[in-house]
């Protein structure tokens, strides 16, 4: 507790308000961050993002064939779910 509550006696409820009413603005901006974040797409292409961070710009044939399998495999995999 602070010296000031402690000489006057002062409750710690105010305090929890204003940390309660700190928190909830937190997790209102988390909230718009996140809607924003699916509503742009930010989350539709989960494994392409490993490729970006390997690539050096030159497209290499391992690249491409590393690619297409994943693709293919993400094809099958689609397919199984949908009966």
């Amino acid at each position: 507790m602070c010296p000031n509550c402690i000489l006057n006696q002062a409750g710690l409820a105010p305090g929890v308000y204003v940390a309660y009413g700190i928190c909830m603005l937190f997790f209102v901006v988390a909230l718009a961050a996140m809607w924003w974040a699916f509503r742009n797409g930010e989350f539709e292409d989960m494994e392409g993002t490993k490729f970006e961070m390997l690539d050096d710009g030159e497209d290499s044939g391992n690249a491409s064939l590393a690619k297409a399998r994943i693709e293919v495999a993400r094809a099958r995999a689609q397919a199984k779910l949908n009966g």
